[in-house]
């Protein structure tokens, strides 16, 4: 059985939207620490942090995280065919990621749940066959013969190409 074609392209989408959530997570983990002291000592600010401001990043790398988990699980729902589940999460995740400023990974998750809403409505788009198919030879009957110009079979008699008008 070959693959639906919209639910590769949506797991591409998917993939994508993973990647920047993972790249968000480590950016807010790095963000984190660095506010926090974790590398540079007493903070990147020193004594000029508000008192809530080093909470942001760790509360962005939490959110970072769920989404990314939650981004894997919705990859291997598209993988074992739950289209419908993944197309809900897939907005989902779309949605959050655009509202906490992961823009691209939101976007490509929006793609995804567009291409897995075609999936779910034509689930028999399937992908083209990647090895060419032969055409069947079938060999000329007896009096056929074939235009020089354009292939196509003329009779013994015929003059000129009826389909393209060639002298023969």
């Amino acid at each position: 059985m070959q693959e639906n074609y919209e639910a590769r392209t949506a797991r591409s989408y998917a993939l994508v939207g993973f990647i920047f959530y993972i790249l968000g997570a480590v950016s807010s983990f790095l963000g984190s620490a660095f506010f926090m002291g974790g590398f540079m000592g007493p903070g990147m600010m020193g004594g000029f942090v508000p008192s809530f401001f080093p909470f942001f990043p760790s509360i962005f790398l939490i959110i970072s995280l769920v989404l990314a988990v939650w981004s894997w699980v919705t990859l291997n729902n598209i993988d074992a065919g739950r289209y419908q589940d993944a197309q809900t999460a897939s907005l989902v995740l779309g949605i959050l990621g655009i509202f906490f400023a992961w823009l691209i990974g939101g976007i490509f998750f929006l793609l995804a749940y567009g291409r897995l809403g075609y999936a779910i409505r034509h689930p028999h788009a399937t992908l083209k066959p990647s090895v060419p198919t032969e055409a069947a030879v079938v060999p000329p009957a007896t009096g056929t013969r074939f235009c020089p110009e354009c292939g196509s079979a003329v009779s013994e008699s015929d003059r000129f190409c009826r389909n393209c008008g060639k002298t023969l």
